[in-house]
């Protein structure tokens, strides 16, 4: 399940994925957000959200390269 509310924090993360233009900068946010989450800062149905806005928003840049995320494409 999907969180409905979203944080400050988890906002201002959501604003960061969609202004970056790389696949490296979305790598680094998602080692952030998997910080936070180890250190309980996020939720876990915040950050799967995050997860699936990075997911979705490297199929949308150029290249090839891979951006490990916590989303529902784990499964």
């Amino acid at each position: 399940m999907v969180a409905t509310r979203m944080s400050r924090r988890c906002r201002r993360y959501s604003k960061q994925i969609l202004r970056v233009s790389t696949k490296i900068e979305l790598q680094t946010i998602a080692s952030l957000i998997q910080s936070e989450l180890d250190k309980r800062i996020l939720s876990y149905d915040e950050a799967l959200t995050l997860g699936n806005l990075i997911q979705n928003r490297a199929d949308q840049l150029p290249g090839d390269a891979i951006v490990y995320a916590l989303s529902d494409r784990d499964a």
